[in-house]
């Protein structure tokens, strides 16, 4: 069955009623400008971030700093393609960060400050526990 499946996955034949969930191929996703950060894009792939918890996708270009900000929501990120630079803190420091790339993973938990700097095209899957919002730290603001 579970060959099946995988075949029937890989060929794009499989689909599913809104009631048992959804299939998006990487061709059909709708990518739309971020709301909160000049430059990036997002998807949304499951849920509605401006009412509660959301599974959203997110592309930035290379060379592209994400300013340090806050979230209320707790976020799950994983890493999809690309690299980046992840820090925590209310100021962008480098030398304090972590290089992540695909299959990286983050848990940030609400109200924590954070950044990014993008080494290589990067693509990542966000779960936010609850609505989305966006606050930009310190001097950022």
């Amino acid at each position: 069955m579970t060959r099946v499946l995988l075949a029937c996955l890989s060929l794009g034949v499989l689909s599913l009623s809104a009631a048992e969930g959804a299939i998006v191929k990487p061709a059909d996703i709708k990518w739309g400008a971020h709301p909160f950060i000049k430059g990036g894009q997002l998807a949304v792939q499951n849920g509605d971030p401006s009412k509660g918890p959301s599974v959203l996708l997110m592309k930035f270009p290379k060379g592209m700093t994400i300013p340090a900000h806050t979230h209320t929501a707790d976020e799950t990120v994983t890493i999809l393609s690309g690299s980046a630079i992840f820090g925590s803190g209310e100021t962008v420091d480098k030398a304090k960060g972590t290089r992540l790339g695909a299959g990286g993973y983050l848990f940030i938990p609400g109200q924590s400050p954070h950044w990014a700097i993008v080494q290589k095209e990067l693509v990542f899957t966000v779960t936010m526990s609850q609505a989305a919002d966006f606050h930009l730290c310190g001097a950022a603001k």
